[in-house]
């Protein structure tokens, strides 16, 4: 009796297979493990359309477990996302102002650049917000302190537009606006530009500013 029923499912699959059927498929009528199948069809010879078949199942089979993997992936990452926002409560002022001499430490090149007062640039309009944030609620200054140049290629309005709203500041203060010549291409690898390009604060008269974050960051230097 059991050597009939190997039997039955033997035929089973050889039928399947000659009909271009791929192992998936077959396994799904005969449970036994591939390499019985394997064993079993050794001698079967399948067709040019039989094998365009399989090579497209094949396919499809990556092409989902790609999809499957992807989605795990994506939902790994969401989930440690979600867990690790928890761990910013509200900021303190302390911790912004260190956030704010970091930033300008970051942008900082040398000492020199401490009698050019304070000065910071980027494309990040969530760093912009940062470092002005800083400016008004740790140095205790105003709009009327700062002011803002903006680096573009070509679309000015749609720059000042940008910047205006990010900042929150009236269209009408950034008058001074440098257009940037494109450049020729040295390198072959392609740099993504700011789309509204480069915004820059300045603020003003802010020479004994600069000096105290430079004594901060003098501080911070001894302490690592």
């Amino acid at each position: 009796m059991v050597q009939q029923t190997i039997n039955q499912r033997k035929n089973l699959a050889m039928s399947l297979r000659r009909g271009g059927y791929s192992y998936s498929e077959i396994q799904k009528f005969v449970s036994v493990p591939k390499a019985t199948l394997s064993y079993w069809f050794k001698d079967i010879k399948l067709s040019e359309p039989q094998l365009v078949r399989l090579q497209k199942k094949r396919n499809e089979a990556i092409q989902r477990g790609a999809q499957v993997r992807s989605k795990r992936v994506n939902e790994a990452i969401e989930k440690i996302e979600r867990t690790s926002a928890k761990d910013i409560k509200d900021i303190s002022k302390r911790e912004l102002w260190l956030m704010g001499v970091m930033l300008y430490w970051r942008e900082r090149v040398s000492d020199r650049d401490v009698k050019k007062g304070v000065k910071f640039t980027s494309s990040d309009p969530y760093l912009i917000r940062l470092f002005l944030k800083w400016l008004m609620e740790v140095g205790q200054l105003g709009e009327a302190d700062v002011l803002c140049d903006i680096f573009v290629d070509d679309d000015r309005e749609k720059a000042i537009a940008y910047w205006s709203e990010v900042t929150g500041f009236p269209q009408g203060i950034f008058i001074r606006i440098y257009v940037q010549k494109a450049r020729k291409k040295r390198k072959k690898r392609k740099i993504k530009k700011a789309e509204f390009g480069l915004l820059r604060i300045r603020v003003k008269a802010s020479s004994m500013l600069a000096r105290q974050l430079s004594g901060w960051i003098k501080a911070i230097q001894t302490k690592i």
